[in-house]
């Protein structure tokens, strides 16, 4: 049943003239005596009685006042903590693997910002790709930013953008061994085994003799050890730019130049919201490879 039935027989009770009524729903005169004659029907009741040029509501009337009052009280609630969930209200929560994802993540998401899509965004940092997978798999993750592939059935990962990795030193450390350009020639900082990262250069450190004196399992911590003369290391080229341009740190060119892909991840039965899309287009703007992420995004309704 329609509610503006009910705005309407509680607009007439309130008045108690048709006439007026209509004039400030903006409906006709007969458009209003049908809409009271309908619930009428539906309860096989009277709600009013016309006596002479007045109009009475009868019992049944004031009963049902008190429930459509009830029932568009409950029609706005209902409409109002739906409205709650709406695209533009509801954030896209992303996860990103790494420290480095998000520095990926930050021009995108002034990007995003900049074209002034409503709602926000809910950034976090996870330990490690498991950790990111299953926030896909648990629907806690809407998007996900890794630099790894990841072999699951249910998730749909497209890659961005190639980003280096380089081998850094601080400038005092560097001049203390002479300049020396050899990774091996200075006390390694690593990450923890399982980080995507080690797997790509742990064959170099075997070629190359290197020693690890300690491990940590976050980049950032690395760049802090590195920053403060601890050793030597390997970062994404994202985290250590500023550092390399003011001369605070040194690259070591004598080391093989590796890489690692960025990619954007999302559960293949996610429904993707007009803001997911934006979003999505931009970080495909923003990479440097070319991916199907734009005919998938395209084919999506």
């Amino acid at each position: 049943m329609d509610i503006q039935l009910f705005r309407t027989f509680l607009l007439v009770a309130e008045l108690r003239n048709i006439t007026q009524a209509a004039e400030q729903l903006n409906f006709t005169q007969p458009a209003v005596t049908a809409q009271i004659r309908m619930l009428e029907e539906q309860y096989g009741i009277a709600l009013f009685e016309r006596i002479g040029k007045k109009l009475y509501i009868t019992e049944a009337g004031r009963e049902l006042t008190t429930h459509a009052e009830k029932l568009l009280t409950a029609f706005y609630n209902l409409n109002t903590a739906m409205e709650s969930f709406s695209d533009s209200n509801t954030p896209i929560k992303l996860g990103a693997s790494t420290t480095a994802a998000s520095y990926f993540l930050s021009l995108a998401l002034l990007e995003f910002q900049n074209r002034g899509i409503k709602g926000s965004v809910i950034v976090d940092i996870c330990p490690n790709l498991p950790a990111t997978v299953k926030g896909l798999l648990d629907n806690n993750f809407d998007i996900a930013i890794v630099h790894d592939k990841i072999n699951n059935s249910q998730i749909i990962q497209f890659d961005l953008s190639h980003e280096k990795l380089v081998w850094v030193v601080k400038r005092e450390l560097f001049v203390m061994n002479h300049d020396h350009q050899d990774i091996s020639h200075y006390p390694f900082i690593n990450f923890r085994p399982g980080c995507v990262y080690r797997s790509i250069f742990e064959e170099t450190l075997k070629e190359r003799d290197v020693h690890t004196i300690i491990e940590y399992s976050d980049a950032e911590a690395i760049k802090r050890a590195v920053l403060d003369g601890v050793g030597a290391s390997i970062l994404p080229y994202v985290l250590v730019e500023s550092h390399l341009r003011d001369g605070s740190l040194i690259e070591l060119t004598n080391a093989p130049e590796l890489t690692f892909v960025m990619s954007v991840a999302f559960h293949k039965n996610k429904i993707i919201t007009p803001a997911m899309k934006t979003l999505l287009l931009i970080f495909a703007e923003h990479g440097n490879i070319k991916s199907n992420l734009l005919d998938y995004i395209g084919a999506t309704k």
